[in-house]
């Protein structure tokens, strides 16, 4: 009778010591599961702040180009820049037709090079020799931008380069350009290619 009792004794802490190891087990699953869902944030949040990191550094790259582009229109051009071939007065204006396509000028490659801002009065003072007519029609033929922003000194620079002294980036007889990052344009690719400067194509007129 004795020994039934020890048996079952025997077996009663075998079944509880069973049961502690399953509530262990239990626990120790719970614990796991807990620190896979906490992991999962961690790695979510880690993956949020560097995709702002990346904007940031893309915006911080963005606005040291513009500041560059700003101090480059600080600075008068060097000689070497202006590629000149010609040298002679070209195209008289009056001071209305002057300020008028300085500021052309600036609104539509204010931003770009000193020989991308000749380029676009080289357009204008092409257009006026080849129509025949003064800069306020070229303007409102060619359908320039209506913005009418302060020139730069690099703005200014060009303008006179091309107006007073008869200089030009291209010999070809260019009177139209546009941005292809901006929009897409059949007519300006269906005329004759040029050259392209910065964000612009420039184009002669194909007869």
């Amino acid at each position: 009778m004795k020994n039934k009792y020890i048996y079952i004794n025997a077996l009663l802490l075998i079944v509880l010591i069973c049961i502690s190891i399953e509530i262990r087990h239990q626990t120790a699953l719970q614990r796991i599961d807990a620190l896979t869902a906490e992991n999962a944030a961690l790695q979510q949040d880690i993956a949020i702040l560097q995709s702002t990191a990346d904007k940031q550094d893309r915006e911080i790259g963005r606005l040291t180009k513009e500041i560059e582009q700003l101090k480059a229109q600080q600075t008068k051009p060097p000689e070497t820049q202006k590629t000149s071939r010609g040298g002679s007065a070209r195209y008289s204006l009056t001071p209305q037709e002057r300020d008028l396509v300085e500021r052309v000028v600036m609104a539509e490659a204010g931003g770009e090079s000193y020989k991308g801002q000749m380029l676009v009065a080289q357009c204008i003072l092409n257009a006026c020799e080849i129509d025949g007519i003064r800069p306020a029609k070229v303007v409102k033929k060619y359908a320039y931008t209506k913005a009418r922003p302060e020139p730069s000194e690099s703005v200014k620079q060009a303008v006179s380069a091309v107006f007073d002294k008869g200089e030009t980036v291209t010999d070809e007889l260019i009177v139209y350009f546009y941005a292809p990052a901006l929009v897409r344009s059949e007519f300006h690719e269906s005329q004759i290619f040029a050259i392209e400067e910065g964000g612009h194509r420039f184009f002669c007129r194909k007869e």
